[in-house]
């Protein structure tokens, strides 16, 4: 499928329509765009709306060639939370470009262990550092800072899958069931893998091993 075909280009910008009014409606505290798949995707959305909430973005590192990937994207979100959650808690929105769902379900893994730590940081500041997990007030009060931190993702679902006859990550899928992700399809993301699009770079170095790592 060529993505400068006239088209393909028409059915990406309809989908961000859809995926401007999604927001809109949703009014996130905070919206998340992964490096580098949503990068793009937050210009377009410039370009439909000249008052989208740009105050609102982060941008945070993604790409599954970063070096200890996890645990970066897992502290990231950390920061993240803690910016911008209140005593209410808060709704974090991310923008996901999908193929398979792998990337999208290793994104929502990580923010889902952040705001555990999160919540566990803040018993610790309300209890005391000899706090004792154990104890049911404490597990309340964790348990309700943790779902006060609310989570959902705006999936730009390329067709590709579907032309193939290939199934999805069964997790996107039971994310998408529960209502955690909604997708947006278009038959195909033509900003994908068009490094011209991203503004960013990551910096290259060696590790102990001499691997080139990100």
């Amino acid at each position: 499928m060529d993505p400068n075909d006239r088209k393909t280009i028409e059915s990406f910008v309809k989908s961000f329509e859809e995926v401007r009014v999604k927001i809109h409606n949703s009014n996130p505290d905070c919206i998340i765009a992964p490096m580098f798949g949503a990068v793009p995707f937050i210009d377009i959305l410039n370009i439909l709306d000249e008052n989208f909430p740009n105050e609102k973005v982060e941008y945070v590192p993604a790409s599954n060639k970063l070096h200890k990937l996890r645990e970066v994207l897992r502290e990231v979100f950390e920061r993240v939370i803690g910016g911008y959650a209140t005593p209410k808690g808060g709704l974090f929105m991310s923008i996901d470009e999908v193929v398979s769902g792998n990337s999208l379900v290793r994104v929502y893994k990580q923010f889902d262990n952040a705001r555990t730590n999160y919540a566990n940081r803040k018993a610790v500041e309300t209890y005391g550092k000899n706090v004792d997990f154990r104890d049911e007030s404490v597990r309340a009060f964790r348990d309700s800072v943790r779902d006060s931190i609310r989570y959902h993702s705006v999936a730009i679902v390329d067709s590709k899958m579907d032309r193939l006859g290939k199934a999805r990550n069964p997790e996107y899928e039971g994310l998408v069931d529960s209502g955690i992700v909604v997708p947006v399809k278009t038959d195909q993301i033509v900003t994908m893998d068009r490094l011209d699009f991203f503004p960013a770079r990551y910096k290259t170095e060696k590790d102990s091993e001499g691997k080139e790592v990100y």
